[in-house]
């Protein structure tokens, strides 16, 4: 591994004693995956990874953007936005940095809200509104210790909050 060699997962002569997964990646992919399902047929909604297009801060298109996850109307309007974060919750809080960054993210795409999902938390919901923005960044935990389907229906009610904005 320090040489960025590795082994596959086939059968043949070299004996591995396990594998080493990039969980912060994990888990948003199943955030994302879970919020695209919740999301699927739902009215004139579509939802996209890191969605199609590329989206800028400022005007010139010199600052990239890359939310992982947003939602939009059917003629590609942007209408809600969720980051994943697969950190815990600290007793000073989460980072402020997160913050700033969705405050970026719902300014770049004119959105009032925005979500950052968490792995672990104190609370279930947080929600900020930054003052003379008009913008709310609501902070979701999700808690991973639960049942699958009742962690699904955790992602669903997600989902229907990013599309309620």
């Amino acid at each position: 591994m320090l040489r960025g060699a590795s082994v596959e997962h086939r059968p043949g002569e070299v004996t591995v004693h396990g594998f080493l997964f990039d969980l912060a990646r994990v888990f948003e992919d199943f955030v994302t995956a879970a919020l695209r399902d919740a999301l699927a047929g739902h009215g004139d909604y579509r939802g996209a990874r890191a969605a199609p297009s590329r989206y800028h801060l400022d005007e010139r298109g010199r600052v990239e953007l890359t939310p992982d996850f947003v939602v939009h109307t059917g003629d590609g309007t942007p209408v809600g936005v969720a980051d994943t974060k697969y950190k815990a919750e600290k007793p000073s809080g989460y980072p402020n940095a997160d913050l700033y960054q969705m405050l970026a993210y719902c300014t770049a795409l004119n959105l009032p809200e925005g979500h950052l999902v968490y792995a672990s938390g104190e609370a279930p919901h947080a929600a900020h509104r930054v003052r003379h923005a008009g913008i709310t960044i609501h902070q979701h935990a999700l808690d991973l210790d639960q049942p699958p389907a009742a962690l699904l229906d955790d992602v669903r009610t997600l989902a229907r909050r990013l599309v309620a904005s």
